[in-house]
């Protein structure tokens, strides 16, 4: 989560020039992640990982970046007449902390837009939720993604490797990102047919087991009976498996390796799911 301070921000209005469709505005924030990305590798004169987030905000024109604790929120940005600040929580993680500040250039990023922003997209429009803000924090995280682990340098490295979750804990480590960014990431890039789901423990009684999002749909397994996912949870080992999925309506049995990751209330299961397996 990030909050944003942002006194006179210019906003333009809706009745000055037409609205930006989500497709545009991502084509928009790639290719100015990419060119902001370029600018750093002309710089260091290389252009290997990691990219990190602190050397493309001062390309991006940041005045100052400040680590402190900042309880539950990720990052602040916060924009003064002569530039912005970044403000990164100093509890997290390396690899977290860098993915907030890419997070926050992107807003950057987006500010560059002079045009206002259109939803039309039933993924954004939930009830009790601002369609606009999900839409704007979604395009944050493309940016960071493609800040963090541009996809022509991760394609590279991707090759080298067989798909897997302990691929994903590699090029994480080399990225320097969370293993949920790279597995992520590595889904939409990768040339085989992949899908990430992010398992989360269910604590209440009469649904315990655990839910996650399958293609942006929501899919629950029970903890009744003992399930690959709830073994990977206990062993924190890899743990390999079969499981039926529907995709685009058709119902296909896929291969699936899962792992867990973190500590005590914070831990969960990712699972690589194999489309083509």
């Amino acid at each position: 989560m990030s909050t944003h301070f942002l006194p006179g921000s210019g906003a333009v209005s809706p009745g000055l020039s037409l609205p930006i469709s989500i497709e545009e505005a991502i084509d928009f924030v790639t290719k100015r992640a990419q060119a902001l990305v370029g600018e750093l590798v002309k710089k260091r004169g290389r252009e290997e990982p990691p990219f990190l987030g602190e050397e493309l905000a001062y390309l991006q024109g940041i005045k100052k970046i400040e680590k402190t604790d900042l309880g539950e929120i990720d990052a602040l940005l916060i924009r003064h007449q002569d530039g912005y600040i970044i403000k990164i929580n100093s509890s997290h993680h390396p690899f977290r902390q860098n993915f907030s500040c890419a997070h926050e250039i992107g807003h950057t990023i987006l500010h560059e837009l002079d045009r206002p922003l259109c939803v039309d997209c039933d993924e954004f429009r939930q009830t009790n939720s601002n369609a606009v803000i999900k839409a704007m924090e979604r395009l944050c995280d493309i940016a960071a993604a493609e800040l963090l682990m541009p996809e022509k340098t991760l394609k590279k490295y991707l090759a080298g490797f067989d798909l897997s979750i302990s691929t994903i804990e590699r090029l994480a480590h080399i990225f320097k990102v969370s293993i949920q960014a790279a597995a992520i990431r590595i889904s939409q890039i990768s040339t085989e047919p992949c899908s990430v789901i992010l398992w989360k423990q269910c604590q209440k009684p009469r649904s315990k087991g655990f839910f996650g999002y399958f293609m942006r749909k929501p899919i629950y397994i029970s903890d009744r009976i003992p399930s690959p996912v709830s073994r990977a949870f206990e062993s924190n080992m890899p743990i390999k498996s079969f499981k039926g999925f529907e995709i685009n309506d058709i119902k296909k049995r896929c291969q699936m390796e899962s792992k867990a990751f973190g500590q005590g209330k914070t831990k969960y299961v990712i699972s690589l799911v194999f489309l083509g397996r």
